[in-house]
């Protein structure tokens, strides 16, 4: 398991708001919302199903789902990529193109997510403890951020193709940080969601997971479209970089 936890080169006096600002909205949802005994009650009703959406109905859950986790680990994970990745997308674009990237990428992502089900899923039995259940993936409700997020690191790969990763690993069970490129570890993130897509889709039932794999593929391929075409706009001054020696960089724009 590999566990984006920094980048280089950083950056210097830019607060990243927009990104700890969502990033603070879905911890104190989640936190609310658990505390409360009603997780499962607000996935049922502001949770992304895609057969309403096909009927036109509840169609606020598009952006409602964005907001909401199926559990600690899914949040965790997910607020992680966001804070790693999303600063320095922020410092680049500026506050509102990068709010407008991460929305669209979400809603894209949901798009894509509703397309592959309509075109290629059928109902599926899963047996457990309990007996068999039947899944409709169209009636099952979608949450998480992951879909913006996975924006994100398209746009990521983009805008800091030289990059490097500081990502903890394990070796057996000692924890490991090591420095890789970004442009490494994006790859091979992109290439087990669209693996374990492919499975999902030939083989759903033993290897049902719940894991919208599509609506990850769909929110990268937003963020590689979306990113150039908002990104010319973007706020071209002089940055201040340090990078893995603490070395200090600058970075001039030239047009």
């Amino acid at each position: 398991m590999e566990i984006p936890i920094g980048v280089y080169p950083k950056r210097r006096r830019y607060k990243p708001v927009a990104t700890w600002t969502l990033t603070v909205v879905n911890v104190v949802v989640f936190i609310y919302l658990a505390a409360n005994g009603l997780l499962d009650e607000a996935v049922a009703a502001y949770g992304l199903v895609p057969a309403y959406i096909l009927e036109g109905r509840r169609l606020y859950t598009v952006l409602t789902s964005m907001f909401l986790h199926g559990g600690l680990m899914h949040l965790a994970g997910n607020m992680m990529y966001l804070v790693v990745f999303g600063s320095g997308i922020e410092a680049r674009l500026g506050r509102a193109r990068f709010l407008l990237l991460y929305l669209l990428s979400g809603i894209l992502a949901s798009v894509a997510h509703m397309v592959i089900l309509l075109l290629f899923t059928e109902p599926i039995v899963v047996y457990g403890p309990m007996g068999a259940t039947v899944y409709d993936p169209l009636e099952t409700p979608c949450v998480g951020a992951s879909g913006a997020i996975s924006g994100l690191l398209g746009a990521y790969l983009l805008l800091f193709p030289n990059a490097n990763l500081r990502v903890l690993t394990f070796i057996g069970m000692i924890p490991v940080v090591i420095s890789i490129p970004a442009v490494l570890f994006i790859g091979f993130w992109f290439l087990y969601q669209l693996y374990m897509g492919y499975v999902s889709l030939l083989l759903p039932a033993p290897f049902f997971s719940g894991v919208a794999f599509w609506a990850h593929i769909g929110g990268f391929v937003a963020g590689l479209v979306v990113t150039p075409m908002i990104g010319r706009k973007a706020r071209r001054r002089r940055r201040v970089l340090i990078d893995r020696r603490g070395r200090v960089w600058y970075e001039i724009p030239v047009d």
